[in-house]
């Protein structure tokens, strides 16, 4: 059970304290690290700008701050001034880490990971936005917590922290923390947390005011297995296709797919043939080279822990697939791909 600062078990409310009077002021900050994403970024703070227009007063104050004071520069190469350092802050309702593509790489001393954790053991609520989730998680603060990742992130993010509950979905909740996928996400998470502090009337004025109409709750989810096209498949084959997508390391048999769904592995082979023109185990194949592709390509993981990673029982049998799929060995294809960055 999470704890309020005094030690006793706290109440939901008493992270928000949703029935503050309307003279209090909520404090948010961002904190930004190198390279983040301004889309993110921007879908997070203007919800709360706009909140106190609705409101005709500062009801959120909010502020940015970089693990050194020094001024942000953001994934498309804007630069996002600083209020203050991190050290600086004593303490905030809300604390929204902001981070980026390759959040893998961004660096972080033991002492800004120490004053990171601290902050975020003190204040009322912590949400990662985009991959924000990433850093949290190696803080070992989402140990045994669900959260939810961007979609390119979700297949190194299981294999990097394995004590987390990683979901598919646009927002989610688990105690004191927030995640959310990223980009127009990061609008849903805001105004659902305005909702908590203000009512949903509030809140749906903000949303209407940003041409935000079709609110989600957070728990659409962000449809990484539908990027073939699947919507004209049915359910129980999408099913299917996600239960392969969640089992890569240790692949399923047919049968134990077959079992899990309710159906004989023969109607599996009709189907896969008649919707998607090849067999499950195709299907299957193809989706684990697609996981270890992206984990070649956006990660410095060894070659060898990939091919692990993602089922492939020798080094040869990965690079062998590897290649029969993409027309280079996993090294190359990671070469390439550090020529084009260098560029």
């Amino acid at each position: 059970m999470e704890q309020s600062q005094d030690g006793n078990p706290a109440k939901p409310d008493q992270y928000l304290d949703a029935g503050r009077s309307d003279a209090t002021t909520v404090d948010v900050c961002f904190l930004l690290l190198n390279n983040f994403s301004l889309l993110s970024f921007a879908s997070a703070i203007e919800p709360l700008r706009i909140a106190n227009k609705v409101l005709k007063r500062k009801s959120f104050n909010y502020r940015c701050c970089t693990v050194d004071g020094l001024d942000a520069i953001a994934s498309n190469g804007s630069v996002m001034r600083a209020d203050c350092a991190l050290e600086e802050i004593a303490r905030a309702d809300l604390v929204a880490v902001c981070s980026s593509d390759d959040v893998e790489r961004v660096e972080l001393t033991a002492r800004q990971k120490a004053l990171i954790r601290q902050l975020a053991l003190r204040v009322n609520r912590v949400a990662g936005i985009c991959t924000g989730a990433y850093v949290l998680a190696d803080l070992g603060l989402l140990d045994g917590r669900a959260c939810t990742i961007h979609w390119e992130y979700a297949d190194l993010f299981r294999e990097m922290f394995p004590r987390t509950d990683l979901v598919d979905n646009l927002i989610q909740a688990d105690g004191r923390f927030l995640t959310c996928a990223g980009g127009t996400a990061a609008i849903d998470l805001m105004v659902g947390f305005i909702a908590e502090v203000h009512g949903s009337t509030v809140a749906g004025d903000v949303a209407d005011i940003a041409l935000h109409h079709d609110m989600r709750s957070g728990e659409e989810r962000q449809h990484t297995v539908m990027r073939d096209d699947l919507e004209m498949v049915p359910k129980k084959l999408r099913v299917c296709i996600e239960l392969m997508t969640e089992h890569v390391s240790e692949p399923l048999s047919l049968q134990e797919i077959a079992n899990r769904l309710g159906v004989s592995p023969r109607q599996l082979q009709r189907d896969f043939h008649k919707y998607l023109n090849c067999t499950p185990l195709d299907y299957y194949s193809k989706i684990r080279i697609d996981i270890a592709r992206q984990l070649v390509c956006r990660t410095s993981m060894r070659i060898i822990d990939i091919g692990v990673a993602c089922g492939f029982s020798s080094g040869s049998h990965f690079s062998k697939r590897y290649r029969a799929a993409h027309g280079l060995s996993p090294a190359q294809d990671r070469e390439l791909r550090s020529r084009k960055l260098e560029r």
